[in-house]
């Protein structure tokens, strides 16, 4: 049990640091999240996001304000209620947010690439399991 163990923790290492070279820099993995979120199901309110990626509300801050400065993400006052902030993915978010899946994507290929069909059903298969 522990062998296993310490291989995953090994995988899940390796899997972050190879994505933040895929990432080059230019993103950090909560940003992506960030934007995948929004991406998927529409404007939030920050305490939304921080409670969905289970971070703190100072951090979401921190991380959002660094989205609004690169112009992917945009602070949008509610007409109903202005006390209301939403965040909202710019057109710029959605083609960055694009892309970044592409580099994703493509990677994720790459190293997966040496498995067969039946050993990658037979992986996704597993992670199901251990997914419940």
């Amino acid at each position: 049990m522990y062998e296993m163990e310490a291989l995953m923790r090994s995988v899940y290492k390796k899997l972050r640091q190879d994505m933040n070279i895929v990432y080059d820099k230019e993103m950090s993995r909560n940003e992506f999240f960030i934007l995948k979120t929004l991406y998927e199901q529409g404007s939030k309110k920050s305490s939304d996001l921080s409670k969905m990626l289970n971070v703190s509300a100072s951090h979401i801050t921190a991380v959002t304000d660094s989205l609004i400065e690169k112009e992917w993400i945009q602070r949008v006052r509610s007409e109903q209620d202005r006390r209301i902030v939403n965040l909202h993915l710019t057109e710029e978010g959605k083609n960055t947010l694009q892309l970044f899946e592409k580099k994703k994507t493509d990677f994720l290929l790459q190293k997966f690439n040496d498995l067969s069909d039946q050993e990658i059903e037979n992986f996704i298969s597993l992670l199901e399991k251990l997914s419940k």
